[in-house]
């Protein structure tokens, strides 16, 4: 009898955890693996396994893999500066590591494979919104890592895949003072601190939101129609932009955590950061022509939550 069970890599990093518990809610056999170097534990469920280990090591991916049907790989190393400071790790863990376990889970009777990709792969956009076909130029090693495994993936032509390429994530339960968390939650645990939020440029700089519960939504949904039409499903081999389809800059940002938190916040303006892009907004038309996804959360309302 074939196994329905799902290994979620990186199961316990923010994404991880929600996807996970929206998986497990549907009644999905869910195995975990993740090293922890920057997760916390999942609670503890009957139908979920945790395995703690590195994913660069082959008997960790053997055990791993193992009796799963298919496989959400969102293991990474999600900190861009972390990433141009440790190339090797980046090369390791967002690129060959990646690679390595879509061979193995092909090799071991995996049938379905969905990549977290990343919108870092556009680079400094040439026009707006970036669909797609926008070109690919990424700045960073991050970004450049993302690419090659994506495209190592989107390869396998004879097996259901496909890459989600995630936009500017954000919701509760990511962890405040990590390196890995985004603006949103920064800025929020400024706040709660009375610590003076700082912006490097004026502030009018923009980037596209999505709440985690679309993020998770889409992956639901892609995993799917994955599953169920194989390599006839409409998403199969196809990468999408996986975004709110809205742009809001830094002060509207802080603007609406000074209305909600009902204080004055303190801005410290500091020089342009060299390699920062100025604007970034996607379109998620091609996802929702495929299969019919589209954000539903309010983004105003949801950043509320963070305070």
């Amino acid at each position: 009898m074939e196994s329905d069970t799902v290994l979620v890599t990186g199961g316990a990093g923010f994404i991880g955890h929600h996807l996970t518990s929206a998986l497990l809610s549907q009644g999905r056999k869910v195995r975990v693996l993740d090293d922890f170097s920057s997760g916390t534990q999942l609670p503890a469920h009957p139908l979920l396994t945790v395995i703690q280990g590195d994913m660069s090591e082959s008997s960790v991916r053997e055990e791993a893999l193992h009796q799963i049907k298919s496989v959400i790989n969102l293991a990474a190393i999600a900190s861009v500066p972390l990433c141009e400071s440790k190339p090797e790790l980046s090369s390791q863990v967002n690129n060959l590591a990646a690679q390595e376990l879509f061979k193995d889970a092909f090799r071991l009777g995996v049938s379905t494979i969905i990549q977290a990709s990343t919108s870092a792969l556009y680079g400094v956009p040439n026009e707006l919104p970036l669909t797609e076909k926008s070109p690919t130029q990424p700045i960073g090693k991050y970004g450049l890592d993302k690419q090659k495994a994506e495209q190592s993936l989107l390869s396998y032509h004879q097996h259901p895949v496909c890459a989600l390429r995630l936009f500017n994530v954000f919701g509760k339960g990511q962890k405040r003072g990590s390196p890995y968390s985004g603006v949103l939650t920064i800025f929020s645990d400024n706040i709660s601190k009375k610590i003076p939020l700082k912006i490097f440029g004026d502030g009018t700089q923009s980037r596209d939101f999505i709440h985690i519960n679309d993020v998770v939504s889409a992956f639901i949904l892609c995993l799917e129609d994955l599953e169920n039409n194989g390599i006839f499903s409409k998403v199969s081999g196809k990468k999408f932009n996986v975004c709110s389809g809205n742009s809001v800059t830094l002060l509207e940002i802080i603007e609406s955590f000074s209305l909600f938190s009902n204080s004055e916040i303190e801005i410290i303006f500091e020089s342009p950061r060299e390699g920062d892009i100025l604007h970034s907004l996607g379109s998620f038309e091609f996802l929702n022509n495929q299969i019919d996804w589209e954000p539903s959360e309010n983004f105003i309302e949801r950043i509320r939550e963070l305070l």
